[in-house]
Formats: C-alpha cells, structure tokens, sequence
C-alpha cells in the first residue's frame, strides 16, 4: 500500500451544504466542477481557490452531467441539464455558445463528446415509455442528426466514445444493458454490434480499445472483451467480479480511472475516512492488485467522494465530494517511489494485455 496526502483544498466559493458533483479537464492548467447549486466553476490546477464562474445558473432545473469539448486549441465545456438542454460553454468568454434542446424535453443524464467530427451526444431519462441516445452536429444544433430509440427502456447514465475510433459510442442504461455502436450506422438494429447484459449501469466505458467496464449501482464490476462480429476467434471470457465492496474493504465505488499506468478503481469508504485507488491489472486474468493500492486517509470525512480525476501534466489527483471541496493528492514524500503515482506519466511498463487478431471490425 502506498499513500497520497492532500496538498490543497477549496471550496471553489460554493455556498454552504453544496455537492461537488463532477470534475472535468478545462482549458490547459485548469479543471472544472459542477455541483449541487446549478454552478458551472473552472479552478487552478495549482492553486485551487483561484476560482473562475463560468455560469452560476448551468441548467434551469438543474445540472446533470459535465464533459470536455477539445476543438483544436479551443477547450470547451459541454453541459446537460434536467431541463432537457445541452450547452457548449465557451471558458473565457462565460457563456454558452451552442444550445441543443431533447424532444419533449426529456431530461438529460448524460453525454459525450467528439469534436473530431463536430459531435455531442446526450442520453435522456426515460420518458413516454422512451429512452433516446440523440447526436447533435454543433453547426447546426435546432434538431439531433441521429436518434436512437429503441435500444434502451431505462434512463441512459453513460455514454463514451471509443477511445480511438471516433465512430464507435457505448452507452450504458439502468435498464441494465451496456450497448456499442457503429454510428455511421443509421439504421438502429444494424448500429448495434455489441449488447453486454450487466444490471443497472452506474458507470461503464472502455478500459483500453478492447475492453470494456461496467459497474452497477449495487457495486457489481465486471470485465469484458469488446467482440468483433467478424471473427470467429474465441473471444475470452468476461469476468465478473460481483458485488466489489467486501473484497476491497470498501462502502461504495465511485468510478473506474483510467490513466497512463493503466485502470484504478476508486473505492471509497466513509467509516474509516478513506479512499482508494486500486489498479486493475490483466495478469494472469484480471484481478484487482490489493498490494499496490494509493490510499487517500480522510479522503472527504464522512462524506461520498463524487468524482476522481487523474492528471499527469500536475501528477496530481483531484477529488470532489459531498463535503462540497474539490481536494488535491500527492505522494506523500518523493523518495515514496517504489509504486508508479496512478497520475504521473507511464515510466515502467505494466503488464499488457493478451493480444487478439488485428483485424477488429467495426472498429
């Protein structure tokens, strides 16, 4: 085991009792956060109380979800609301540039963005019976160019694109399904190349480009191949972990992280003030290595850790909780070098992955 000490705190000059909510990459040497009073606020990566409000008032009845836009050297933010809006937040100039609107004003749960073809993607709560992964072209934003309708009848709580190929999206659903799709696709049925059935999906995405999470709002974490139907190779087998809690001594787990030294899930636990990072490792079969696990002691007192992010330009790890501050951890001394800093640059070689085919369809 190895330990991060917190090295700054702030609470971002948010009102008493506020959540942080989610943390997200800014524009270079910054973060932002939204949180519980509808505020979207961008901060220092080195000193933390310097606090920029880029709105004070995100979403009307109330922000959801918080992505990063990357646009050449423009960074920026893109927002969903309750409302049924998705907005593009310009940082410098503290406005929303490109406003996006769901049918019926379905309330947005979550969203994904890829400038590379000028796209975001918002997925709604369940209503009238619907579901919709909609696709959104910033130039022209009074109507989605794509839906998806069909393919979940539960709130949509995820979406990701593929970390490589920007036609590639997963999106994942408390109706249990973790679904991927070809997005040059139109038709629906034929857009869908992969179905994973996990349980209600808290969090999933893709721990490398072929390999996919999904955690379930009961803790269940599970591991799976991404398929390719063209292949007729045994793909190998999924691995399910079940209900995580007890094996990593944890009360909840608030995401999985994946950085240059690889994936950590960040389990957190509010009895014993603490929070772990622990890395997820492929060898001989994926397997959660306890041995070298980053505790963060106190991590946010009694209080649920939201949000985690590691970045390796600070080689820092910023955290957001219900506590209301937003935290920064590092190593405890600089001579503690034996395991790599989960946010630092990758310098020792991890243990790859069992290599499949090269030819990998859709994708």
């Amino acid at each position: 085991m190895y330990t991060l000490q917190a090295t700054a705190a702030s609470s971002l000059s948010l009102p008493p009792e506020s959540y942080i909510y989610s943390i997200a990459r800014s524009v270079p040497g910054s973060f932002a956060a939204i949180s519980s009073d509808d505020s979207l606020r961008v901060f220092d990566a080195a000193h933390l109380d310097h606090v920029t409000v880029v709105a004070a008032k995100t979403h009307d009845a109330g922000v959801t979800s918080l992505r990063s836009y990357a646009a050449g050297e423009s960074q920026l933010l893109a927002t969903g609301g309750r409302e049924g809006k998705v907005k593009l937040w310009d940082v410098r100039a503290k406005q929303a540039v490109v406003e996006m609107e769901t049918a019926r004003h379905a309330p947005v749960l979550s969203v994904a963005c890829n400038a590379e073809n000028n796209t975001i993607v918002s997925g709604t709560e369940l209503l009238s019976s619907q579901a919709v992964v909609s696709f959104w072209d910033i130039r022209s934003p009074q109507a989605p160019r794509l839906q998806y309708v069909e393919s979940h009848n539960d709130d949509i709580t995820e979406l990701q694109y593929h970390p490589t190929r920007s036609n590639i999206l997963l999106s994942g659903s408390t109706d249990g399904l973790v679904n991927i799709y070809d997005t040059t696709v139109t038709d629906e049925d034929e857009a869908l190349v992969q179905v994973i059935n996990h349980g209600s999906v808290h969090h999933a995405g893709f721990i490398s480009e072929r390999t996919i999470y999904a955690l379930s709002h009961d803790e269940q974490f599970s591991i799976h191949p991404a398929t390719d139907p063209d292949d007729s190779a045994q793909e190998p087998d999924p691995v399910h972990f079940d209900d995580v809690r007890e094996p990593l001594g944890c009360e909840y787990v608030v995401q999985l992280c994946v950085g240059a030294q690889g994936p950590y899930i960040a389990a957190g636990n509010k009895m014993n003030k603490q929070l772990d990072l622990i890395p997820v490792v492929p060898t001989p079969n994926w397997r959660f290595d306890m041995d070298n696990l980053w505790r963060l002691p106190g991590a946010h007192g009694e209080e649920v850790v939201r949000s985690v992010f590691l970045d390796e330009q600070s080689q820092a790890v910023f955290t957001g909780g219900e506590d209301g501050f937003v935290r920064a951890w590092r190593p405890v001394e600089e001579g503690n070098r034996s395991a790599q800093n989960p946010a630092a640059p990758a310098k020792v070689p991890r243990p790859k992955e069992k290599k499949q085919k090269d030819r990998f369809k859709p994708y």
